[in-house]
């Protein structure tokens, strides 16, 4: 594919953030989608449009979808379908139950009583079930991984209808390797703490076999755009040489709680670990806190390479740094909850285009007419000749 502008050729990177807010991402792709086949008729697919697109955790589930070929060669998913997809698989992927916290304190009374009565078997059978449910992920986790293999067959990295960058996070080694693309799904989704991690053997056709002991790219790269524009390992020594101007970088958030004063820390309230993994709602902080991190880190980065280098126009994050704390639950799979993620992507779209603001770190309007909308509307009409 070829993207021209004013006779210039531009390499056009698609990043796609983690989390299972995505239905707030799979929003901006249907819209997104919808106006390319305006331009260029019914069977316009994102995959076309881009030579590369990046996606992390979920968003890597996402990026398989629509890259990864049919019988036809065209993409497995059109974009619209995301959508059904969440609301069909969440479910199933994270069922709605009671969570280990509000299991374990009645255990816990239990213990209490126990010791209190000489219940010496009964302790015993409690801790043994703490130590079952403490010490493994709150999900089991076959029914995504049985859906990703599904989806995507046996198809391989190098198969995908564009180039793709799935980032996950080796916890013993890191290298770039061409499997099976259902392996790197589940291994890009396997979040700590909510799903296992995944293990699986590897043997080149050339070269030693070797073993992966993968989790969620999150970790490392939930907002993957520098991944898109560097897929070298030395992302610095790369960006240093790339040529800013020939770029046009699309990146996908999933919403962040910036603006939401409830994670507060107290001088004389110290958290300890229960806090940091058990918040209000069901909700994680620690794991929260790390995933935006290194969403914001990169955004930063990515911003001010392309306000330096004078080309800040090439560079469209649409995120929104304004949901609530109990909005960015990772495993609330309720139907109410997803309609009301969906309603959120729809909102996005309809709000003012903005741009981060370096000092504080906050996303700020930059023109109060033209919304979020318009500028991917604008970013169709650029991206005609493929």
């Amino acid at each position: 594919m070829v993207i021209m502008i004013d006779g210039r050729k531009f390499t056009t990177i698609l990043s796609i953030d983690g989390g299972v807010r995505g239905i707030i991402r799979a929003t901006m792709l249907a819209f997104l989608e919808s106006e390319l086949q305006k331009l260029d008729g019914k069977d316009a697919r994102i995959a076309y449009y881009f030579d590369y697109i990046a996606g992390t955790s979920t968003g890597g589930l996402v990026t398989a979808m629509i890259t990864t070929p049919n019988d036809k060669k065209q993409p497995l998913f059109e974009a619209h379908e995301l959508k059904k997809f969440y609301f069909d698989e969440n479910p199933y992927i994270f069922p709605h139950e009671p969570t280990q916290t509000a299991q374990i304190i009645p255990e816990w009374l239990e213990i209490w009583a126990g010791w209190v009565g000489q219940k010496v078997e009964k302790v015993a059978e409690v801790l043994s079930w703490v130590e079952k449910e403490t010490l493994r992920p709150k999900y089991e986790g076959s029914v995504l991984r049985d859906r990703i293999r599904k989806i995507v067959g046996k198809t391989r990295l190098h198969e995908t209808i564009t180039n793709v960058i799935i980032p996950s996070y080796d916890i013993k080694f890191l290298q770039p390797v061409d499997v099976l693309l259902a392996d790197v799904c589940i291994g890009t989704s396997a979040a700590p703490y909510y799903l296992p991690s995944y293990h699986f053997k590897h043997t080149p056709s050339r070269g030693l076999p070797r073993e992966f002991n993968l989790i969620d790219g999150g970790v490392a790269a939930n907002n993957p755009s520098a991944k898109g524009m560097s897929p070298s390992k030395n992302v610095a020594h790369c960006l240093k040489n790339i040529d800013s101007s020939k770029l046009l970088v699309l990146s996908l958030g999933t919403g962040s709680l910036k603006r939401d004063e409830k994670l507060e820390v107290k001088q004389d309230e110290p958290w300890g670990i229960f806090q940091w993994f058990v918040g209000p709602k069901d909700t994680t902080p620690l794991l929260d806190v790390l995933t935006t991190a290194t969403e914001d880190m990169v955004d930063i980065y990515m911003s001010a390479f392309f306000n330096v280098s004078g080309y800040i126009d090439n560079y469209l994050r649409i995120q929104d740094d304004s949901l609530k704390y109990t909005e960015a639950v990772l495993d609330d799979s309720r139907k109410e909850n997803l309609e009301h993620l969906e309603k959120i992507g729809n909102q996005l779209l309809e709000k003012p285009f903005s741009a981060l603001n370096l000092e504080t770190g906050l996303l700020e309007p930059i023109n109060n007419t033209f919304k979020y909308k318009d500028a991917l509307a604008q970013g169709r009409q650029t991206s005609s000749s493929r």
